[in-house]
């Protein structure tokens, strides 16, 4: 495996400086913190680098990572992780609820909701895992099933011991593969992950037509870059590995075009944000730009167009149903509107 960092030689402040533009290059922008300051016994070596990042983590620190969504809007990478522990633990706090991913279990994380991570020691041994980055195109096109699963578990079925058997060829000769090699074994291996998942949930979703995925491929990497204002036809087609022509079949297919996704998207979310806790004090414009518009007249357009009322006062609407909760008037139009 390649060495990737050490703090071996540093001073604690420049390991932590190091360790940090280490975590923005090789994963996402976030914030990293250390129990008690104390930054010693870190190690990264990488075990593959493509097509998806396999990175062998040891530390007899409690390190943590924090993502808000600050670091979301400014890098909306769309990255799902798979940690696979070997000793210690790792706690994940995030909007679904917490959990810990023990010494023999795995665990899913979405890189594109705010999340803390906390990498825990054993006792007094080192914490050791594997953290596994799979692009959101891979992602969904093997695992997406897997979306909304938040909860450990381990690799005890026949398609699990063949996720642990190649996750061990790839970290014994991940280094010695070519792309070309590499990229089925890769295939095979979230392939079979995903069935694991299936045979453990009897709840998890069937498999979908081709079509049908790649619409959902669609869908996921709209929504994943939302708030992008240059979001158009061509740039989805080429980051969802389609042509033009084919995401155009693809849609109608569905009955849908890609205006109709695009807006579908964006209006909602511009919608909760006007009268969300925490963004309903941002100014019209900043909500605009949040939800890729280019302009906040253009937003206001659509929006009175979509929802009968411009933005203004529609959270001026909500905030009247909020303090006076006697006058059902508001609540009911506000219904309609959201509807």
């Amino acid at each position: 495996m390649e060495r990737l960092y050490t703090n071996d030689g540093y001073n604690s402040s420049e390991a932590l400086k190091a360790y940090a533009a280490l975590t923005k290059r090789e994963f996402y922008d976030g914030n990293l913190e250390c129990a008690n300051g104390d930054f010693t016994g870190v190690r990264f070596d990488k075990a593959l680098h493509y097509p998806i990042s396999i990175t062998h983590i040891s530390t007899i620190s409690e390190l943590s990572y924090r993502r808000a969504y600050q670091h979301i809007r400014k890098n909306r990478v769309g990255l799902r992780v798979i940690w696979f522990v070997i000793r210690g633990s790792v706690k994940i706090v995030r909007a679904q609820g917490q959990c810990e991913i023990r010494a023999g279990q795995s665990g899913i994380l979405d890189s594109n909701q705010p999340f803390h991570a906390t990498l825990c020691r054993d006792g007094e041994a080192s914490h050791e895992s594997f953290q596994v980055i799979v692009p959101p195109d891979m992602f969904y096109t093997h695992l997406q099933e897997a979306e909304k699963f938040f909860e450990p578990f381990h690799l005890d079925s026949a398609d699990g011991k063949v996720v642990r058997q190649m996750l061990d060829l790839f970290i014994e000769h991940g280094d010695q593969l070519s792309q070309r090699a590499a990229k089925p074994l890769v295939q095979s291996m979230l392939e079979a992950l995903g069935d694991h998942l299936r045979s453990c949930r009897i709840d998890m979703p069937k498999r979908q037509t081709l079509v049908d995925r790649r619409l959902t491929d669609i869908e996921n990497y709209i929504m994943m870059n939302i708030t992008d204002p240059d979001l158009c036809f061509d740039k989805v087609a080429a980051n969802c590995g389609i042509s033009p022509r084919y995401l155009c079949y693809v849609l109608k297919a569905n009955n849908t075009s890609f205006s109709e996704l695009l807006w579908q998207n964006r209006l909602p979310k511009a919608r909760d944000w006007l009268i969300a806790p925490r963004t309903r004090e941002h100014p019209i414009h900043e909500i605009a730009y949040m939800s890729g518009f280019k302009s906040a007249a253009h937003f206001s357009r659509m929006f009175k167009a979509t929802y009968g009322l411009p933005p203004r006062e529609f959270r001026a609407m909500h905030l009247s149903e909020q303090s006076l909760p006697g006058d059902n008037s508001n609540v009911q139009r506000l219904e309609r509107l959201s509807a």
